[in-house]
């Protein structure tokens, strides 16, 4: 029941945090939301668009993402199908890459969330990232 209503909560966070200007088809997320999605619903796919430098930088990464640079996205889409029911919450450095690769990934019909500020405002809010390279 617990699991449940942290589910319904985030959610409720999901849906009151994103912009309603965006008319792209995927949604922007600040990191506090974007952080209390991820803790509260185990099915969502963290993707980290940076470079493999980037994601093995003293930035870190967060828990549990894949890597999938954005020049890449295009090409390797098809590694991303086991995820088309699943939330997509995609980042990079600022925004900005995550938010072409949001735009690429709602295009192919998944449900995307494109973290705002990226992991610059990820650390500036203090919460946790990892260090390490790429799986």
């Amino acid at each position: 029941m617990k699991r449940f209503i942290g589910i319904v909560a985030a959610l409720g966070l999901f849906v009151s945090s994103c912009s309603s200007g965006n008319t792209e088809g995927y949604k922007n997320m600040s990191v506090a939301s974007a952080d209390s999605l991820i803790k509260a619903d185990t099915n969502v796919l963290v993707l980290d668009v940076r470079t493999p430098d980037e994601y093995s930088s003293e930035t870190g990464h967060l828990k549990n993402a894949k890597l999938l640079p954005v020049d890449e996205l295009e090409g390797r889409i098809g590694e991303l199908n086991a995820y088309k029911s699943k939330t997509v919450v995609t980042y990079c450095r600022s925004g900005s890459r995550s938010a072409k690769a949001a735009d690429i990934l709602t295009k192919k019909g998944f449900k995307v969330v494109n973290v705002e500020g990226g992991i610059s405002s990820w650390n500036e809010s203090g919460l946790p990232a990892e260090k390490g390279t790429a799986q």
